[in-house]
């Protein structure tokens, strides 16, 4: 078959194959850029939060009358709900892990003051049980002891002796040098320094749903300080481990053990760690749905689009074709007919769509700080709406086929 005259019978009516190339361009830009970012944010949810999660419950206790003593308090409180069955241990924590609100400060790896290679770090508490009740995994060097752990006021801006941070931050810092052993500057004119005396295996940061991939705030940024703070208008907060399989047994059981120890308080802000983490990607799930949507609705528009452009012209064509079935064409060359000039016009969309998916990446690489667009995207979204075209076509095609030879003959 000629591609001439398919070309020549187009430009004479080209408004209307005009229009679905442009449709088909635009369609491709869209999808192709929305796929991609509802992988960027699909990849992003499923990266490791370094700890356990499906076993985690979160609460936080506030005394209704003043405490005298707020460390036994919180040592009675710890001692309570260990003893619970099911529990592996609990914790006191500055922040629920990767519930939005946390604690950030600055590091430096060296004393100079000029050097800007500083990195912003989630600071959380725990004491000497904080890695057992979190699931967090010790690589290198050694827990906090019992006798390092320091109550603090919480207007008290202290910097303890020593620290515990990931590996990422540990390599973020100090490169290919074993960060174990070294020590950690505050970013201020003080040059205060902790040692680090544990690495531990990658835990997110609070800001996991808002990390900046190029800036100074990365998601692995995360370090664990020896205090427990022990004022806060907002209560105390505990982070509890509990045995696979047991955790709503365990759950049940903490708020009972704590009333027990002292009926005078509220149990507030009860969460699993599964609850928070589902909350802070609460945008980024809002995001895939939306972009899922509009490429779907891009979709069904230019299939509907090329349909109607295919049934219209089957009308206009009716005595056409029946003269070309009395002259011999059989089904399948007007059924190829159609498809080829689908094909055509699917050909012209992709091209124009091709270097207007890559600018609208590039405008949102620039406006959003999103990664580099992956070369694979592009080839599947052309074979897509490729396929699209042609099932879309295939019905009014196949309509145009069973015209019977004789309608050349009729009068219109």
């Amino acid at each position: 078959m000629e591609i001439r005259p398919i070309l020549s019978a187009m430009w004479q009516n080209k408004t209307g194959p005009v229009l679905i190339s442009l449709q088909i361009a635009f369609t491709l830009a869209v999808v192709v850029n929305a796929m991609f970012l509802i992988n960027v944010r699909i990849e992003k949810m499923d990266r490791p939060v370094g700890i356990d999660t499906p076993n985690i419950y979160n609460l936080s206790t506030v005394p209704t009358v003043p405490v005298e003593g707020v460390r036994d308090f919180i040592e009675r409180d710890m001692a309570a709900i260990r003893s619970i069955p099911g529990v592996v241990d609990a914790s006191p924590v500055l922040t629920f892990l990767q519930g939005g609100s946390t604690r950030a400060e600055g590091y430096r790896p060296n004393e100079d003051l000029a050097d800007a290679n500083y990195r912003i770090v989630n600071v959380n508490f725990v004491d000497e049980h904080g890695l057992d009740a979190l699931g967090i995994e010790l690589l290198r060097g050694r827990n906090f002891r019992k006798d390092e752990i320091r109550y603090l006021d919480a207007n008290e801006r202290a910097l303890p002796d020593v620290a515990i941070l990931t590996e990422s931050m540990g390599r973020d810092l100090f490169g290919d040098e074993d960060p174990l052993g070294k020590d950690v500057y505050y970013a201020d004119e003080e040059n205060r320094t902790m040692r680090v005396i544990g690495v531990i295996k990658d835990v997110a940061a609070a800001w996991l749903a808002s990390d900046s991939p190029r800036g100074r705030k990365t998601v692995y940024n995360f370090m664990l300080q020896p205090f427990v703070e022990t004022k806060s208008g907002r209560g105390y907060n505990y982070a509890i481990r509990a045995e696979p399989g047991a955790l709503n047994a365990v759950m049940s059981e903490v708020e009972k053990k704590l009333f027990e120890v002292d009926p005078n308080r509220l149990i507030e802000r009860t969460y699993t760690q599964k609850e928070l983490l589902a909350r802070s990607y609460g945008t980024d799930r809002a995001v895939i749905q939306i972009l899922s949507i509009v490429a779907g609705l891009m979709v069904v528009i230019t299939a509907l689009g090329i349909v109607g452009l295919a049934s219209f012209t089957v009308n206009q064509r009716t005595r056409q074709i029946g003269t070309r079935r009395a002259l011999g064409a059989k089904r399948r060359d007007i059924l190829r007919y159609f498809i080829t000039e689908n094909v055509l016009l699917t050909t012209f969309g992709v091209v124009l769509g091709s270097f207007m998916a890559y600018g609208l990446h590039l405008a949102l690489f620039n406006l959003l700080r999103i990664p580099k667009l992956d070369p694979g995207y592009l080839p599947v979204g052309i074979v897509v709406l490729y396929l699209l075209g042609v099932l879309a076509v295939f019905g009014p095609a196949r309509r145009a086929s069973m015209i019977p030879p004789g309608i050349a003959s009729r009068t219109v």
